[in-house]
């Protein structure tokens, strides 16, 4: 139910952050000093934060003109969306007109019409595509601020999700939905480099052409390579895996990882735990006994940005997780563990601006400070001044089924002053969460732990 009410908060709050019309005065900014009391401000649930000490005085630290219209736009695009009944939302009138091949509109048409039959399908064919890729990170960054546009990505996500391993169709589209309205205008245009046959189109000959002749010379290859069997079972099958590796490398697909699995149990050195001990505010995932100790996993996550991915394996009820990066081969190269600190459900558009202010919000400000007075610089681009968080999206699996967040994150840490060996650094990270409608923020305490200690299989 704080959930609940906090997401009801968050969603209050940004529908006021929403700039006024032109002719419309501008409201005057609350006085955050007033209302959360201390030399700046604190207040959300006690956390706040501190410059020299100076800060709080307790507990937690005291349109761009782009003209689009639904006709005359894409090639015919404009009469057969308008047909359906869809006209263009503010937030699709800003982004680019079109992503690789594809009609910007059409995207933008399909994520708000994704029950209708196909329409989902569509984006878990091309998912690889870099058209698509480039709308997503468009999409992305346009829903920052458009909670609306969250939810509409957020149900994406969910469909996606419940498709990964499925096959996919680089030609496919959408049963109603003709190709001149999918592709952008210049896409079949007629003239033009290669006589209209697109860069595109010349780019799939290569790839098509390079792959046959590879396929008729590693035939030959091991028929000369190999006496000759009756039924020739043995070059067929080498054919047949050539031709997989080629189908992969042309679709995009790639391994992935079996590492982690929801209810799989790992084995641990509790050392760094213990000598750390007194010195963080991590809590160690599991009662210390004898030289090892066991971790359940209750929940596998990716969490990324577009740009980079992570792995977060969850002890049960969410007290804390393992956040493991991978290497190019696919195995562990850095792991933190972060133990829950604090959860906090903001309930007013008020309180959501204390961690979420676009000039004083204190996810991003240069510093933070914990309940006993401890400052945390900023780990992500330290600097004076507050700059806006990181806005990470993550998809999980448990044994209910999938979990789908937004995580509106700023990472802090300092030294914890523990003789060596013990972890030298500590973190602190913190994250707005929000999940469909519910909406919370929660406060992690995190040290590097070594990922060869973990029993990966």
């Amino acid at each position: 139910m704080s959930r609940q009410s906090g997401g009801d908060a968050l969603s209050r709050y940004r529908e006021q952050q929403q700039p006024p019309p032109a002719a419309a005065p501008t409201a005057p900014r609350p006085d955050y000093g007033t209302q959360y009391g201390g030399q700046r401000r604190s207040g959300g649930s006690g956390w706040g934060w501190g410059s020299g000490g100076s800060y709080g005085g307790g507990g937690y630290g005291g349109s761009f003109g782009r003209g689009y219209s639904t006709g005359g736009y894409g090639g015919g695009f404009g009469g057969w969306s308008g047909a359906r009944g869809w006209s263009v939302p503010g937030y699709a009138a800003r982004s680019a007109s079109r992503f690789g091949i594809w009609d910007g509109l059409f995207l933008w048409f399909l994520l708000d019409n994704l029950t209708r039959p196909g329409y989902a399908d569509f984006f878990h064919n091309h998912q690889n595509d870099p058209g698509y890729q480039q709308w997503r990170a468009e999409a992305d960054r346009l829903a920052a601020d458009n909670a609306d546009l969250r939810g509409k990505l957020n149900s994406l996500d969910q469909s996606l999700a419940g498709k990964q391993g499925q096959p996919r169709d680089p030609e496919y589209l959408p049963p109603d939905t003709p190709r001149e309205v999918a592709l952008a205008e210049t896409a079949d245009a007629p003239g033009g480099s290669g006589g209209g046959f697109g860069e595109f189109g010349f780019v799939s000959i290569l790839l098509v052409g390079g792959g046959v002749i590879f396929l008729v010379w590693l035939w030959r290859k091991q028929r000369g390579a190999r006496p000759a069997r009756s039924g020739g079972s043995g070059s067929m099958s080498n054919l047949k895996t050539a031709g997989n590796i080629l189908r992969q490398k042309l679709s995009g697909e790639t391994y992935t990882p079996s590492l982690f699995r929801v209810g799989m149990t790992l084995t641990m050195d509790p050392t760094p735990f213990i000598l750390a001990g007194g010195t963080t505010k991590v809590t160690a995932p599991s009662e210390v006994s004898g030289s090892n100790m066991l971790v359940s996993v209750a929940m596998v996550s990716t969490v990324g940005d577009g740009a980079a991915t992570l792995h977060r394996l969850y002890l049960p009820e969410e007290t804390g997780f393992f956040q493991i990066h991978l290497n190019t081969a696919g195995q562990p190269d850095e792991c933190r563990f972060f133990s829950l600190v604090d959860e906090v459900h903001p309930g007013s558009e008020e309180e959501w601006g204390f961690w979420l202010d676009r000039r004083e919000g204190m996810i991003g400000w240069p510093e933070f400070q914990t309940k006993d007075g401890k400052v945390y610089p900023r780990a992500w681009a330290p600097g004076a001044s507050r700059i806006q968080p990181h806005t990470l999206y993550e998809n999980g699996t448990d044994a209910k089924g999938m979990t789908v967040r937004t995580l509106t994150t700023m990472l802090y840490a300092a030294p914890t002053g523990a003789a060596d060996p013990a972890p030298p650094t500590e973190y602190i990270m913190v994250s707005a969460v929000e999940e469909g409608s519910r909406a919370w923020v929660d406060i992690h305490a995190g040290i590097d732990v070594n990922p060869a200690m973990l029993s990966l299989a």
